[in-house]
């Protein structure tokens, strides 16, 4: 009788919580950024298709600092345009959709904001063209994007960050000058059916622990996939930085040329015609990916200091120092599918690097690495800085 009182309690407890979210709706016309400031944790809000300038926030198209909160654009995929909701940037704001605890904006890093937000889900909307980035989380524990749509936002366009428990499923990235999808400082996240396409960078993770990125088809960037070193992140460390795998992906025709990034910023420097480049980073898996078309280089493994001796003088390990060590050791690139990589063009220089696979590390150290069971076997071309020659095989 006990037990049965103390679930008939929990039954009621988890009644009256589901009872007390409202579905709040949001007309063409009307304000989306009003109703979430109407709305408490545990809310949906569903919003009607078309163009929305949203005008309350000087520096966001829309600002959601509530809790477990679910924002979910009606889409009519049979109207076409007509049928998408577009969140269209306005004035001076400089990012789509910020999700973030109140007070915690992009200026605080990690261990800076006091507060979590728990909770944050967002399916169906277009963000379309603004400065900075498309859809972004800082300091938030649990949240989702599905079937949303990046356009021109021109730092990132799907943006987790200092986040964690995540999953960007189903969404489409394109139009930026940084990258069209980055996971950065962020723990337990997984990366699933996305495309991402038309950018500097398609898909990039740093300082971020427990990644899983399947299925997604990432072409005409740059540079596909970027895992990359603390010193090429804008965040602090993690405690742990390790376990991301880059699996069974469609990785193909990354040519975008000339490169757009601005100038100064480090994804100028990135070569064109790169399928996945891993820079510094150690303890990751690269496998049964479909990798091809991509002009220089298939997949590259460097170390640090080794990729930035030849590039800006101001970014080399000499004038800007590691905070971290710089090896890329311990990584599977294991049965991955190599197709006519490395065969259209190669930066003046650097012709003698352009393969299908290529492993080059002159001054890091990197060790433990296993190159194994890459499809063709025996007909896929590589470049390897080891003495004998060969792809390393001692972490296998």
């Amino acid at each position: 009788m006990k037990l049965l009182r103390i679930i008939t309690l929990l039954t009621v407890v988890l009644f009256a919580t589901a009872s007390s979210a409202a579905i709040l709706k949001v007309a063409a016309g009307e304000s989306i950024q009003a109703v979430i400031d109407e709305a408490s944790p545990g809310d949906t809000i569903l919003v009607d298709p078309g163009v929305y300038h949203e005008t309350g926030n000087a520096d966001y198209g829309l600002r959601i600092t509530t809790a477990d909160l679910r924002l979910i654009g009606k889409v009519d995929e049979q109207a076409g345009e007509a049928g998408k909701v577009r969140l269209v940037q306005h004035g001076t704001q400089q990012t789509g959709v910020y999700a973030a605890p109140d007070g915690c904006g992009p200026d605080k890093n990690v261990g800076e904001c006091p507060d979590t937000l728990e909770g944050f889900y967002i399916r169906g909307f277009s963000v379309e063209d603004f400065p900075r980035n498309g859809i972004q989380t800082r300091f938030v524990d649990g949240f989702e994007f599905v079937r949303n749509e990046s356009v021109r936002n021109l730092n990132n366009g799907i943006y987790p960050t200092i986040s964690a428990n995540g999953v960007v499923r189903e969404n489409v990235s394109y139009g930026s000058l940084d990258t069209a999808m980055w996971v950065a400082a962020s723990q337990n996240v997984r990366v699933i059916d996305n495309e991402m396409y038309d950018s500097v960078i398609g898909f990039e993770i740093t300082v971020s622990d427990d990644v899983e990125v399947k299925g997604n088809e990432i072409y005409g960037n740059v540079v596909g996939v970027g895992l990359f070193h603390p010193n090429a992140a804008g965040n602090d460390q993690l405690p742990e930085m390790n376990n991301w795998e880059i699996t069974q992906n469609h990785i193909h025709n990354n040519n975008l040329f000339p490169n757009p990034a601005p100038p100064t910023s480090f994804q100028a420097g990135v070569p064109p015609g790169v399928g996945v480049l891993l820079l510094g980073v150690s303890d990751h898996v690269i496998s049964k990916n479909l990798v091809e078309n991509n002009g220089f280089v298939g997949i590259g493994v460097l170390g640090w200091c080794t990729a930035t001796a030849t590039g800006d003088p101001s970014r080399n390990c000499i004038n800007d120092p590691p905070q971290a060590v710089t090896a890329a050791s311990n990584n599977d690139v294991t049965q991955n599918t190599m197709n006519n990589n490395g065969n259209f063009f190669a930066p003046p220089g650097l012709e003698f690097l352009a393969a299908d696979i290529t492993y080059f590390d002159l001054f890091d150290g990197s060790s433990g690495n296993c190159f194994q069971k890459n499809q063709p076997a025996g007909l896929f071309t590589f470049v390897s800085s080891e003495p004998d020659t060969l792809l390393p095989t001692d972490g296998c």
